[in-house]
């Protein structure tokens, strides 16, 4: 029996897609301990893993939901003030990393194998150190170079046309604009110098600080790099296949732990609509006319019924909720995607996985990050529509409802979801990792 070591970034959306790697490992008689946040202990204890705590002393439990219900409440200086103020706990952080608070854990752990978030690549480096074997996970699409392919944070579908070919320039150059950046957000205080951290640690523990990306990442020429989804969503037609990459199946658990729902208040038969902006904080304002034009459109289509997780999200609807929408904190997505007619949908990898698996099609509205291009992958694919949450109203939400309706977007799903359903084999999944431990 091996030991590894799961080091997710500290968010419900990074640590759901590992739960189907770590199940499929911990029954194969591997011990699997994860290391987070206190905030995240309880609910991956109650997946039956162990857990370790780091940087109990930045960050106590309940920090995470007060900091994300606070942030959504700030703007222009007190936000400026309260992002210096997590840049300088990101800092100590770090600080905390390079004096050992991570080779500690190691010590205690001992384990064979780090399975780690490829946003986080400090814990890399001090696996490195210890000559503990890695494998980079990401939970999204990678950010890597190719000369037609756009980043994931572009909602541009890419074709030979030369203004595609210019636009997808602009965008790449972006990219490398907002990483040197980065150097100025720290030397005003909004970011930590995560470079130079990311430098010393790779010194200290023996990695070529040459072989660290323009992000201060360590490269999958040195780590294999797992996608927990199949290379036919991800790649655009025509995209080169990246040796470096390893494709897995979606990773959607089918047995993690789901939120209590009021199901008596549906009923069966009628339309079922899921609508959620996922968990991670959103802009006020675009929050606001999300939710707004979700209750307009239940009002309209009183014959459909409406399920809308709030997450952060605590203003009333003016009117109050018609009688056929119910609102919750967040919902048990997996059950309800099994009963769905379709899902509004941020863009998260997560979600837009689920969808494919239970076959839903999708309205995606891309907030940030990667969701522009998650959501140009599921129009390339006709999985769905992709719509702007700054120009939504309750006729745009209920013509693009009615849109995915249409037989051709079901199959275009059916397609999909044969292939992820095909993918999604515990004994693939376990070996994309043990195959890591012969080194160890």
């Amino acid at each position: 029996m091996s030991t590894i070591l799961f080091v997710p970034l500290p968010e419900r959306g990074h640590i759901n897609p590992t739960f189907k790697l770590a199940r499929a490992l911990q029954k194969r008689g591997h011990r699997i301990i994860y290391c987070s946040l206190r905030d995240t202990e309880d609910f991956i204890r109650a997946e039956g893993f162990d857990f370790e705590c780091l940087f109990e002393s930045l960050y106590p439990k309940g920090f995470q939901a007060r900091s994300k219900a606070q942030l959504g409440t700030l703007s222009g200086l007190s936000k400026l003030v309260f992002l210096r103020d997590m840049a300088r706990r990101q800092t100590q952080m770090l600080e905390a990393l390079l004096q050992g608070e991570f080779d500690a854990l190691i010590a205690r752990t001992r384990p064979d194998l780090g399975v780690v978030d490829i946003l986080l690549p400090e814990p890399s480096l001090v696996l490195h150190g210890h000559r503990v074997p890695a494998v980079a996970l990401s939970t999204s699409i990678p950010l890597r170079w190719e000369p037609r392919t756009p980043p994931t944070s572009s909602g541009l579908i890419p074709d030979e046309r030369l203004p595609t070919l210019v636009r997808n320039t602009v965008d790449w150059g972006r990219i490398l604009l907002d990483a040197k950046l980065g150097s100025l957000g720290s030397w005003v205080g909004l970011e930590p110098d995560s470079m130079k951290f990311r430098r010393a640690l790779a010194r200290k523990h023996g990695y070529p600080v040459s072989s660290l990306d323009f992000g201060g990442r360590v490269t999958g020429a040195h780590e294999p790099l797992l996608v927990p989804c199949p290379r036919e969503f991800v790649e655009f037609r025509g995209a080169k296949h990246d040796s470096g990459l390893h494709y897995t199946g979606p990773c959607i658990d089918l047995e993690r732990q789901e939120p209590d729902f009021p199901w008596e208040r549906l009923e069966e038969g009628r339309p079922l609509v899921v609508c959620s902006l996922g968990t991670m904080v959103t802009q006020a304002d675009q929050a606001r006319r999300f939710h707004h034009s979700v209750a307009q459109a239940a009002r309209q289509r009183p014959g459909w019924q409406f399920v809308v997780a709030t997450n952060q999200w605590t203003e009333e609807v003016p009117g109050g909720a018609p009688a056929n929408l119910v609102s919750v904190k967040h919902v048990p997505q997996l059950r309800m995607l099994r009963r769905a007619t379709a899902m509004v949908t941020h863009g998260g990898f997560n979600s837009i996985k689920e969808c494919i698996y239970f076959g839903v099609p999708m309205l995606v509205l891309p907030v940030q990050w990667d969701q522009p291009g998650m959501a140009a992958r599921v129009a390339h694919h006709g999985l769905g529509v992709r719509a702007s949450i700054d120009t939504l109203t309750p006729d745009l939400l209920l013509q693009q409802l009615e849109e995915i309706r249409r037989p051709s977007y079901r199959a275009a799903l059916e397609r999909m979801q044969s292939c992820f359903q095909a993918a999604e084999q515990e004994q693939a999944l376990a070996g994309s990792l043990e195959q890591h431990l012969v080194r160890a």
